[in-house]
């Protein structure tokens, strides 16, 4: 991942595209599914298994 795909796809999801971002209806987007991609795309770009461990943890012990 580099830095003008990451910004190409967080401009994506900003732009409410829904195609794969966990629709409740036709045509809208999922808010929390959209910030949860855009979290996957950060952490992808920072490309930092133990960041990416620790976010995950955090993100298990949250949604419980």
């Amino acid at each position: 991942m580099n830095r003008d795909r990451l910004l190409r796809e967080l401009r994506w999801l900003v732009e409410g595209n829904p195609r794969y971002a966990g629709t409740n209806e036709e045509g809208r987007q999922n808010p929390a599914v959209a910030r949860l991609m855009a979290e996957d795309l950060l952490l992808s770009y920072i490309g930092d298994g133990e960041v990416t461990e620790v976010l995950n943890e955090i993100r298990r012990d949250h949604s419980s």
